[in-house]
């Protein structure tokens, strides 16, 4: 346990940081994955829709530095891959 008030602060600090970055890499991997199930059930058109938002929160997600901003890339690439896969 921090024994300065100033560790003490920075620890509340990092708990709420923490919880926040939970709750942003959470909210981009259920977007994520509601696409990936509508590709899953052939809704190419709908998935069309929801790519658009999954692109958006995962571009937030990098530039709120939870993830890496390659990595973001990599995730973009990957499901617009796998939508022009279903769509062909």
């Amino acid at each position: 346990m921090p024994n300065v008030k100033s560790a003490e602060k920075r620890m509340r600090q990092n708990e709420t940081r923490k919880g926040n970055n939970r709750r942003r890499r959470s909210e981009m991997r259920t977007e994520i994955k509601k696409f990936r199930q509508l590709l899953s059930d052939k809704k190419v058109d709908d998935a069309r829709d929801v790519l658009k938002v999954v692109y958006s929160v995962i571009d937030r997600t990098a530039q709120h530095g939870i993830i890496h901003s390659n990595t973001a890339a990599r995730y973009k690439s990957r499901l617009a891959n796998h939508l022009n896969e279903s769509s062909s």
